[in-house]
C-alpha cells in the first residue's frame, strides 16, 4: 500500500514527507501504522466504495484522523498538538494527491470534522469509535458547492450516494 503511494510522489513532494516526519519523529510512525489501520478498516466496513465522494469516503477521512490522533498520544502526550498534527499530516495529503475544488473541500472538511469527532470517542475502543463514526457518516451531509461546508461545521459532508 505505502510502495504505491510512494510511487505516485516527485522529489519534492517525498522531500515535504520526509521533511515533516523528521520535524515529528515521535509521530511519523504511529501515522503510518494509523493510516495502514485505516484503510483495513474502511475496506473491511465498505469495500472500495471509500475511494468514491460519498458517505464511506467520509467516514475513512474522519477514522483517518480519529487513528493518528489515537496512536499518535501513545508516544507524545501533548492532544493539542497532536490534534494539529494530524489536521497538518491529512491536509497535506490533500495537497499531493489533488482533487477537484469540491472533492477537495469534503475531505478537507472531514478531516477537520474528525478531531471534533476524537474528543466525542476519546477513551472508547476501537469498535466503538467505529461504530461512532460509522453513525455519524450515516448522517452525513450532501453538498454540491465549495462554500456548502461552512453549513455543516459539525457533521461529514459527501458529494455523491
Amino acid at each position: 500500500m505505502f510502495w504505491r503511494i510512494f510511487k505516485k510522489l516527485d522529489f519534492k513532494q517525498l522531500f515535504g514527507l520526509f521533511w515533516m516526519f523528521l520535524k515529528n519523529p515521535m509521530v511519523a510512525f504511529p501515522t503510518v501504522l494509523a493510516t495502514k489501520k485505516c484503510m483495513n478498516i474502511a475496506y473491511k466496513e465498505y469495500g472500495s466504495k471509500h475511494h468514491l465522494s460519498n458517505k464511506a469516503n467520509a467516514f475513512r477521512h474522519a477514522l483517518w484522523v480519529v487513528l493518528i490522533i489515537q496512536k499518535s498520544l501513545k508516544w507524545r502526550k501533548n492532544e493539542e498538538k497532536i490534534k494539529a498534527w494530524a489536521l497538518k499530516f491529512t491536509s497535506w495529503h490533500e495537497d499531493f494527491s489533488p482533487n477537484k475544488p469540491l472533492e477537495r473541500a469534503m475531505d478537507l472538511h472531514n478531516n477537520k470534522v474528525g478531531i471534533t469527532f476524537f474528543d466525542e470517542v476519546k477513551g472508547e475502543n476501537e469498535a466503538a469509535s467505529i461504530t461512532f463514526l460509522k453513525e455519524k457518516a450515516s448522517e452525513a451531509k450532501q453538498i454540491k458547492a465549495v462554500e456548502e461546508t461552512n453549513n455543516h461545521k459539525k457533521s461529514l459532508v459527501f458529494i455523491t450516494e
